[in-house]
């Protein structure tokens, strides 16, 4: 039976979103990002999918680099739906030789707007 798990991460960084189209978020601001990503996959033999301890290692590395850091060095337009895109897609390569697969990241970009992608 598959099970999923999740683990929560947060940091924070800054942006700008470049034309009028953007509206007061064309000014340099800042944001404290959560995101969670989800897991699913067979509890083994020593009862869990994988140890959390692990996914902290491996995901904390991706969205580590963007903690206190501008994000408009690493997007050319650095909107929540980007920057889930991006997670979500470099860390399921990480994952791919895992016996659990990625299956959703959640990114909030404030405390009400956030954005998903899911497999």
């Amino acid at each position: 039976m598959k099970t999923k798990i999740g683990r929560k991460f947060i940091f924070e960084s800054s942006h700008q979103l470049n034309g009028k189209i953007y509206g007061k978020c064309a000014n340099l601001h800042g944001h404290r990002y959560e995101m969670t990503i989800e897991i699913e996959g067979e509890v083994d033999q020593f009862g869990w999918i994988c140890d959390f301890a692990e996914l902290d290692e491996i995901a904390g590395g991706v969205v580590g680099k963007f903690d206190h850091q501008n994000l408009n060095q690493y997007f050319d337009v650095p909107t929540v739906e980007n920057i889930a895109r991006n997670i979500f897609e470099t860390l399921d390569k990480k994952l791919a030789s895992k016996p659990y697969k990625l299956s959703k990241v959640v990114l909030y970009e404030t405390a009400d707007c956030f954005a998903e992608v899911a497999r």
